[in-house]
């Protein structure tokens, strides 16, 4: 399994630093002050500021904070470099864009999210597509919110794409994990890219790039039950079926929703956990939108979605389609794709919902066989019809001696 690689050169971080301070102190040129003493204050302001990140990158960088200095370092040299970047972003220079790029590279979120904000004021272009992709991947939604706010300022059609992809919808400073290939409950294919943006594990979506669609094809047409299918098919084929998960995913949604709304009371000495709690449940309905978005499949960013079942179960009255993949050529990435699709809600959650639907599909049935009766009548009314012009026609030429 591979995670999604975070660019670019292998540069050491003091090296990507100090290219970025070099950056600056070229830049700094532009917008003088005044006089020799401004020129030497801002050559003073730049040591001081050189000196902060020197003594973080050498003594505390990718350490644990032993003691507050190390932990104040790490603070004044973020918001030093922070500061830098926005400085740099707002130049609007393209020929800061790669440089800027280099930082990416941080373990740091904030100084990724900082980096975001510098591209986008920037301007990206539809060939820095590719790389931004890589961005947009990010593990920390905030993260991937940022990228996706910085494409979304670029022009181009291929942004416009990406920016659609990527859908980064809520928010959240603790990174995501990728999950165990060996534990999930579909096989993955391997050397495969996990797609952060477009996986949730626990609603039973995950979403892969991978190398060859040939390949990828060969790999889950081996271990199908049942397959393959258009999605147009598919969708077609079982849509009480995927009605009724939906139905019950939004029943049991519905009800956590209620249920934390009961608890989030406001508590003025302490409204900071009540803008956490309410950040929390933003979270979970942007993940809820981003995975019914991606369950649709849209053209053009998927290309040819083809289905095959690797898991067919009853469940009350119905066969449900319990695990599935889709393979599909990813537009917006440039690469092809699939994403694994299995039931989480128990069975008594689906029979809930089937209760209903199946009165649906009998009155369809019904219809059905109404219209095929009427269509069978109209049908025997015609060739009647026809026998007796034929008949009529023929009495009248026999009458005139034809």
């Amino acid at each position: 399994m591979k995670t999604p690689c975070l660019l670019m050169t292998s540069l050491g971080i003091t090296v990507i630093v100090f290219a970025l301070l070099i950056t600056l102190a070229g830049s700094a040129e532009a917008k003088p002050l005044s006089g020799d003493d401004a020129a030497a204050r801002s050559a003073s302001e730049a040591s001081q500021k050189d000196g902060v990140v020197t003594s973080y990158v050498g003594g505390c960088w990718k350490k644990p904070a032993k003691n507050a200095n190390c932990n104040k370092l790490r603070k004044d040299a973020i918001e030093i470099l922070k500061e830098d970047l926005h400085t740099l972003g707002s130049s609007a220079d393209r020929r800061y864009f790669f440089t800027i790029l280099r930082i990416f590279k941080s373990d740091e979120p904030e100084l990724r999210i900082a980096v975001a904000d510098a591209l986008g004021m920037i301007g990206p272009r539809d060939s820095d597509a590719a790389i931004l992709s890589l961005l947009a991947n990010d593990p920390v939604p905030d993260v991937r919110m940022a990228v996706g706010q910085a494409i979304g300022r670029g022009k181009g059609s291929e942004l416009n794409l990406l920016g659609r992809r990527i859908m980064a919808l809520y928010p959240g400073a603790a990174p995501d994990t990728t999950p165990d290939p060996g534990k999930l409950p579909l096989p993955v294919l391997p050397q495969s890219t996990y797609l952060y943006f477009a996986s949730d594990p626990a609603a039973g979506r995950v979403s892969y790039a991978a190398k060859d669609l040939n390949e990828t094809t060969a790999f889950y047409k081996g271990k199908a039950k049942k397959g393959p299918f258009k999605f147009d098919e598919f969708q077609e084929k079982y849509r009480f079926q995927l009605g009724d998960e939906d139905r019950a995913k939004s029943n049991a949604a519905d009800a956590e929703s209620a249920k934390q709304t009961e608890t989030l009371k406001p508590d003025p000495a302490n409204m900071q956990a009540m803008m956490e709690k309410m950040q929390k449940m933003s979270a979970v309905q942007g993940k809820r939108t981003s995975i019914a978005l991606n369950d649709l499949y849209q053209a053009p960013m998927f290309d040819k979605p083809t289905v095959y079942i690797l898991e067919e179960r009853q469940i009350g009255s119905r066969t449900y389609p319990t695990r599935y993949v889709v393979l599909y050529q990813d537009v917006a990435l440039k690469r092809p794709g699939y994403r694994l699709s299995w039931m989480t809600l128990p069975d008594d959650a689906i029979k809930t919902a089937q209760a209903d639907t199946l009165k649906d599909e009998k009155q369809e049935e019904a219809g059905k066989k109404r219209q095929e009766a009427l269509e069978d009548l109209v049908k025997k009314k015609d060739e009647t019809e026809k026998k007796k012009f034929k008949k009529g026609q023929s009495d009248l030429e026999k009458e005139l001696g034809f």
